[in-house]
């Protein structure tokens, strides 16, 4: 059997159009050349992929099925001149990380310590997005890693095909507060005041559904940036959940105090594009994985 490329770019056509005359003018070929190739790809396949043909058209099954491909090809090629375009310069690649707000300021730098020192060409850039921007960032070819907080239930909606993903550590999150006295400046037996990640943070999600209905606050302030967070808790004007790699200095120091119950554990993930290809980008997630 051999297959043709034009077939992708004629399916998608069709579907597009709706109509064989209008599919074979966007194509710049005439109807009747158009409706021989239509054939001819039914012919090498061996089955009907039109349920009729008139001034509008219906694929059959197995002709949804592979249009469903083509779709896939298609978006894959563009991803990867899309990626192509944007990251090589001069013959340069660049290696883009989309990291969580809440891990560019400690948890990424010791995440890559060692990299520099074992790849000196390498040149790293950095963009701050939550999850669903950074699965957005990685499908359109902006980035080639995500660094970010997810889940198993989160992480199996996605397309297999399309990622690859490792777990990286379990990160512990805690509630903090400054000290008052030796003793915690707010409790969890009255209303305080709770400086919170924005709502579409990965991790408003996860202290939501640790503290709602069960304790009594008041919003204060909402940021996707967990480093603000950690200095407004700081200057004691609430309580903030933040992870523990954030705030070690500051609970060694017993500048900050961490309230009792309501802490949880959150996987964090490095994900990566299957469509993707470079010897840098394997480098680098192999030597990350180790």
């Amino acid at each position: 059997m051999t297959l043709e490329i034009r077939w992708i770019d004629d399916l998608l056509a069709l579907d597009q159009e709706k109509s064989i005359s209008r599919a074979a003018e966007l194509r710049h070929i005439t109807q009747s050349a158009f409706t021989r190739r239509i054939q001819n790809i039914e012919d090498t396949l061996g089955f009907k992929i039109l349920k009729r043909y008139s001034k509008n058209v219906d694929f059959t099954d197995a002709g949804q099925i592979l249009l469903s491909t083509a779709k896939n090809i298609k978006n894959q090629m563009n991803t990867t001149i899309n990626y192509l375009e944007k990251n090589i310069k001069d013959n340069e690649l660049s290696i883009k990380f989309a990291v969580s707000h809440s891990l560019i300021t400690q948890f990424f730098p010791h995440f890559i310590q060692n990299l520099y020192s074992d790849y000196e060409d390498l040149k790293l850039e950095i963009i701050a997005s939550n999850l669903q921007e950074g699965i957005y960032l990685l499908k359109e070819g902006t980035c080639d890693f995500l660094i970010c907080y997810c889940d198993q239930i989160t992480l199996q909606q996605l397309d297999q095909t399309l990622f690859t993903y490792h777990k990286i550590v379990n990160m512990e999150i805690l509630p903090i507060t400054v000290s008052k006295n030796n003793q915690p400046k707010y409790s969890f037996n009255k209303t305080f005041p709770l400086l919170a990640y924005s709502r579409k943070a990965y991790l408003r999600q996860c202290v939501d559904k640790i503290i709602e209905r069960k304790l009594s606050y008041k919003i204060l302030y909402e940021t996707d940036n967990a480093s603000d967070l950690r200095a407004l808790a700081l200057q004691g004007l609430g309580v903030a959940w933040l992870p523990r790699l954030l705030i070690e200095d500051e609970i060694n120091q017993k500048k900050l105090l961490i309230m009792e119950d309501y802490s949880f554990f959150q996987d964090i993930y490095i994900i990566r594009s299957n469509i993707i290809f470079s010897k840098n980008i394997n480098f680098v997630w192999n030597y990350l994985l180790k």
